[in-house]
């Protein structure tokens, strides 16, 4: 029989960070549920122009990123908030990139389209194993891609050597953040 107490008091990164992914998590599938279909969105609205931008502290580990499809940028967190940002080009109409939480299954520094012309994908961080990826390329100022997630090439080589297998990828249709919250519905054990 396991002693339940035990189990809650155990510690460690991931058990202090599970709550922050999983809010997280849940604001870019509440922002998905309550979008507009695509016929109800505005065509070609061009997002507010993003630049690239680091905290102004020394950064922890990635644990997160959050892709926001409406403003077309990308935001980096570790446990203290966000450390990385930039703009990014996401997948056109008809080809759209995928919203959902996702994890990198799959980093490749010089890895190249199987599908696409054998097209350049440099500093390839792979979220599914059907083509959706994060990556170095161009960003013309808008959604061009094929359904990945370009980033600006010096943006993707800095982050790829920072993000580990696992780390969370959450595509939102909208601007997600996550949220700092205290645990009050946390199981408490009478000794």
């Amino acid at each position: 029989m396991t002693n339940r107490c035990t189990m809650a008091r155990s510690t460690g990164v991931l058990r202090r960070l599970a709550p922050i992914v999983t809010l997280a998590a849940t604001a870019a599938l509440t922002t998905l549920t309550a979008a507009p279909t695509a016929e109800a969105a505005p065509r070609h609205v061009p997002p507010e122009q993003t630049t690239e931008g680091a905290a102004p502290r020394s950064a922890g580990e990635p644990i997160m990123a959050i892709v926001s499809i409406k403003s077309q940028k990308v935001t980096i967190y570790d446990a203290k908030g966000w450390i990385l940002r930039a703009p990014v080009s996401t997948g056109t109409a008809g080809r759209e990139t995928p919203a959902g939480v996702f994890s990198v299954l799959e980093k490749d520094k010089d890895h190249r389209s199987s599908l696409y012309d054998d097209a350049r994908m440099p500093h390839m961080l792979r979220i599914t194993w059907n083509g959706i990826a994060l990556h170095g390329g161009p960003l013309p100022g808008y959604a061009a891609s094929h359904g990945c997630v370009r980033m600006p090439f010096g943006f993707a080589e800095k982050l790829f050597d920072k993000v580990r297998i696992g780390t969370r990828v959450i595509i939102s249709p909208s601007d997600a953040e996550p949220v700092e919250f205290s645990p009050s519905g946390a199981v408490r054990c009478q000794t």
